[in-house]
């Protein structure tokens, strides 16, 4: 008896409705302008599209930094293995440079970000300086040639060299070397 009831009551409930004309908030494509339920959906949708695009987005520059952090690392491991190996420290043809006196040396590790050039750094390769041109090739005698690719905070006479850790940092400390300028 009470599932009859219950069936009873249920079927006027929707009897009622259908009567009064309540609809149900499906999207109805014939209308002009959408309900105020299927406006609330559509910007919860839109929205939701916008997240998806900015993720994708965020996605893409991830990758691209990802495939930069590894080449880095690659060149950072070549050049530890030459670092080893004393390639690095051999003497130049002397013919294709021009001194330009005594340098003050520091050292730099990476921070993320590319340098001043738009170029990531690279472990006996690059330096920063603000008294020389971006782009210059220099040698440092009793280390090598690099590339004045950054900028940074010191002052002039300072030549801020790359390298691939902190401890190597900390354990390079100030130093002072001859410095040229390499011809190309």
């Amino acid at each position: 008896m009470k599932k009859q009831v219950k069936s009873i009551i249920i079927g006027i409930t929707f009897a009622a409705l259908a009567i009064i004309g309540i609809q149900a908030p499906a999207m109805d494509t014939a209308a002009d302008e959408p309900t105020p339920i299927n406006k609330f959906t559509l910007n919860i949708l839109e929205e939701h599209k916008a997240e998806v695009e900015k993720q994708k987005a965020n996605d893409a520059r991830c990758l691209a930094h990802l495939s930069d952090k590894i080449d880095e690392y690659k060149r950072i491991d070549m050049a530890k293995k030459a670092e080893l190996k004393g390639e690095n420290n051999s003497q130049p043809n002397t013919a294709n440079m021009t001194s330009i006196g005594t340098y003050e040396l520091t050292a730099y590790i990476a921070t993320g970000n590319p340098c001043a050039s738009g170029v990531y750094p690279t472990v006996n390769h690059t330096v920063a300086c603000n008294s020389l041109p971006l782009g210059t090739h220099i040698y440092i005698e009793g280390y090598g040639e690099y590339v004045v690719e950054d900028t940074g905070g010191m002052g002039g006479g300072v030549i801020d060299v790359f390298v691939a850790d902190y401890s190597s940092a900390i354990s390079f400390g100030r130093r002072t070397a001859n410095v040229y300028i390499v011809e190309q």
